[in-house]
């Protein structure tokens, strides 16, 4: 039961952390577009520099000690060892260069990827719904509203 109250507080906990900020590549007047467009740009060089290279690897088990057995008369000897079953797994070993290359390239065009906060409820009542299409310069105050899809609006607030 262990193993399904783990992915359950694991996905409960990137859901909270959801709700806190997003992340993306900015650039101080840069165009959404253009900005979008540089990514894609970018992503698919990372993928034809460092293509997907999928790996296998074995965990062969742990072993465990078994409970001593006893007994009527209390004499007790050791209960001897059991071995998990091995589990064999996969994964990209690309996957950290790919996303090296990736922030590199757009670094390259002036890029740096950001974390910006979710706006508060109260923020989000005051401003007029909008897309944002050109990335203002960022202040401390600045937050994000996400629109839907990966449209968002960005909130320049009062200093915090």
């Amino acid at each position: 039961m262990k193993p399904i109250r783990s992915t359950v507080g694991l996905a409960l906990l990137l859901a909270l952390g959801a709700c806190g900020s997003y992340s993306l590549y900015y650039r101080d007047g840069a165009e959404v577009s253009r900005a979008k467009a540089d990514e894609l740009a970018c992503e698919t060089a990372a993928y034809k520099q460092a293509p997907v290279r999928i790996e296998r690897d074995y965990d062969y088990g742990d072993v465990i000690a078994l409970p001593p057995v006893c007994n009527a008369a209390g004499a007790c000897r050791p209960g001897g060892y059991r071995r998990l079953p091995p589990r064999v797994y996969t994964y990209d070993a690309n996957e950290g260069l790919r996303a090296t290359v990736e922030r590199q390239c757009m670094a390259d065009r002036g890029y740096e990827r950001v974390s910006l906060p979710v706006c508060s409820e109260q923020v989000a009542a005051q401003v007029t719904p909008a897309i944002t299409r050109v990335l203002p310069t960022r202040t401390s105050g600045t937050c994000v509203i996400r629109r839907g899809g990966d449209q968002y609006q960005i909130v320049q607030t009062a200093a915090r």
